[in-house]
């Protein structure tokens, strides 16, 4: 879901830089922007790292031969080889387009580190692999100076339909090359790099379409593109196709003979061939693969496309759907979006209650830190009942009629797709609405106080949480008593209430700004309290959701060698600032998100575990301030924008 707004993002710089350095362009900025309208969505969907490791695992040959059984055109990049023998690359392409040279052009394109080449360079790292399209094989599209830079960013691999030049150093850096060839001559000569992250072709003569995102998957016998939209599918029937080989070639081998008798197969296999015999005897369960043709995308597909038909949730559901970025008014209640689709290792989750948290809001403006593609299902938790189990999810244990909680994308909905890995079942003696609000704040605030200040505060320390007179914070400060710490809250007037439940050792109350999410901190002199509280010494960590309004006053409030952890933009985004700042206490500064410290399926159950026990002893209290119904999407959104929540927002599907 990144690509597509990174290519956005990508052109309206560019035009943005072209229309500065060439007046006699601004005229035409209007039809420049009118044309963009007329594009399609550059990327075509998002492979994850999981699926990306697992098509790795598998040869260039079967993954042509799974395109070629959905009926995909040819994917394989004609001409490129591998730079040496045994060179392997994995990874999400990030594309770079070519144009041939000519002096506007020239003139016109954004030079020095804002050139898109290099854009597009730094969108690169080792899940991914820099595809770019050259206008001719001979000519270079880079060398050892330019891409020095993809070897400090360890990128995961290089193709292009052009040559390389400088090959002893490239295949010094020791990330994978592949080119048509090598060559001594000059780039810029020939052609100017144009456009980063959109939608390129590669491949002289038979090209192959690339989009962003595209999983590119090469090894000794070439480059193939495996489409984002198909990832899952084509891994499916590749797989398959493999390990039917393997048994082929392991029956041969032990009786030698013409291999026709088995090979090559299509589909569908029938159980009365010689290959069907082979397949029983040796308990391989084989299934129809028949060709199907490549889906027609004259419109965008939709969350739910492909629907499972054995089901039993109905074909439509109610959700809340972002069709444009922009304010809460962009939330549209809809009554027939297709109920998603399931994926074996997936459940049917029919919901009864989903969170609302600041993030959503942020996913619903749109901006470079957080794109989905449009359409979408807002929301990131939610909780209800299995209805529907594959069977590699009934393997792990869960089944329909279970009571689930879970965090992923598109919960703002009557039906959820849920990865077995992402499911946690709700204990007895725990509510589907406190579990709903466990699933991103509470664990959340239990990775703040229990990880992200990696030790540098100890039980008996002082610790500064902003905010707590509601949402995340508010779990925090209860959480970090429980651990054991000393903590000093800030909370608006009007809200010193929740300090009840939260049992802060001291509560500095604020102004408040009305409207706003978040407190007058200028109102109070925060560093004095804390320094009058702490003895001159300053508190060990900052729990700070803030951002831009509290950036100082949480340095600041810092003793030696204290930690800042910023994990949120209530008032706007931390402003970059020189490290050199931190040197005067040397202090310690990270900018943590939930998935890095739910990152395993083990540490999801351990902060699952600890937080409903607290709530099952009742050693924590989980605030619910309002439920909204979900027709009133738009109503949640503008109340806790407005700074009116006191605890956890919820809405009852």
């Amino acid at each position: 879901w990144v690509m597509g707004d990174l290519r956005n993002l990508s052109t309206t710089m560019f035009v943005a830089r072209a229309l500065r350095r060439a007046p006699a362009l601004r005229s035409a900025a209007p039809s420049l922007a009118c044309r963009s309208l007329a594009t399609g969505p550059a990327s075509g969907g998002a492979v994850s790292d999981e699926m990306l490791d697992k098509l790795g695992t598998l040869s260039t040959q079967a993954l042509v031969d799974g395109l070629w059984v959905m009926g995909w055109p040819p994917a394989m990049v004609e001409g490129a080889r591998g730079l040496k023998p045994g060179q392997k690359c994995k990874g999400r392409a990030i594309t770079l387009r070519m144009v041939p040279q000519r002096p506007d052009i020239a003139a016109d394109k954004p030079a020095g580190e804002i050139s898109p080449e290099y854009e597009a360079f730094e969108l690169c790292g080792p899940k991914e692999v820099l595809c770019i399209s050259s206008v001719g094989p001979w000519e270079s599209v880079g060398g050892d100076i330019k891409f020095l830079r993809l070897k400090q960013l360890g990128l995961g691999g290089l193709v292009t339909d052009g040559s390389v030049r400088d090959t002893d150093e490239i295949l010094s850096y020791g990330f994978p090359c592949f080119s048509h060839s090598t060559t001594a001559k000059q780039g810029p000569a020939a052609m100017q790099p144009w456009e980063c992250n959109g939608v390129i072709e590669l491949g002289q003569t038979n090209p192959v379409v690339v989009r962003p995102g595209d999983a590119i998957i090469g090894d000794q016998d070439g480059v193939v593109v495996v489409p984002a939209a198909a990832a899952e599918k084509v891994y499916e029937i590749a797989h398959f196709r493999e390990t039917v080989e393997g048994i082929i070639k392991e029956e041969l081998v032990k009786n030698p003979g013409p291999p026709g008798k088995y090979y090559p197969f299509k589909p569908p296999i029938k159980p009365e061939s010689p290959l069907g015999k082979l397949l029983d005897s040796k308990g391989v369960k084989y299934y129809s693969t028949r060709a199907a043709p490549a889906p027609r995308r004259s419109t965008p597909a939709r969350f739910g496309s492909g629907r499972r038909q054995l089901s039993t949730a109905p074909p439509t559901m109610r959700a809340v759907v972002i069709r444009e970025n922009g304010p809460a008014e962009s939330l549209k209640y809809e009554t027939g979006f297709p109920t998603p689709s399931l994926a074996d290792g997936q459940v049917l989750v029919k919901n009864e209650y989903t969170g609302i948290n600041f993030i959503d809001t942020y996913f619903r403006k749109g901006g470079p830190a957080y794109t989905q593609q449009l359409p979408f299902v807002s929301g990131q938790e939610g909780g209800g009942t299995i209805v529907d189990v594959t069977p590699k999810a009934a393997a792990a244990g869960l089944a329909a009629g279970q009571r689930v909680a879970y965090s992923v994308l598109g919960t703002y909905c009557e039906y959820t797709a849920v990865p077995a890995a992402k499911v946690v079942q709700v204990p007895d003696g725990v509510g589907l609405e406190q579990a709903v609000a466990c699933m991103t704040q509470g664990f959340t605030a239990h990775y703040l106080t229990n990880h992200a200040h990696a030790g540098l505060v100890k039980p008996g320390e002082w610790m500064l949480i902003h905010g707590v007179g509601g949402g995340t914070c508010q779990w925090a400060a209860q959480m970090a008593k429980l651990k054991g710490y000393k903590v000093i809250g800030t909370c608006p007037k009007g809200k010193e209430g929740v300090d009840g439940a939260t049992a802060c050792d001291e509560l500095i109350v604020t102004d408040t700004i009305a409207g706003t999410p978040y407190e007058d901190y200028s109102s109070v002199d925060i560093v004095g309290k804390v320094m009058e509280v702490t003895n001159g010494e300053g508190v060990k960590a900052v729990i700070d959701g803030i951002g831009a309004s509290t950036v100082d006053i949480s340095l600041d409030s810092l003793a030696r060698r204290g930690i800042f952890v910023t994990f949120g933009n209530a008032s706007g985004a931390v402003p970059a600032f020189p490290p050199i700042r931190l040197i005067k206490k040397s202090l310690f500064m990270t900018r943590p998100k939930m998935l890095d410290y739910v990152s395993t399926r083990e540490e999801l159950m351990m902060r699952a575990d600890e937080v409903f026990g607290w709530i099952a002893s009742g050693d924590l209290k989980v605030g619910i301030d309002k439920t909204f119904d979900l027709e009133d999407a738009v109503a949640g959104h503008q109340y806790l924008e407005a700074g009116k929540s006191k605890g956890k927002l919820l809405y009852k599907i």
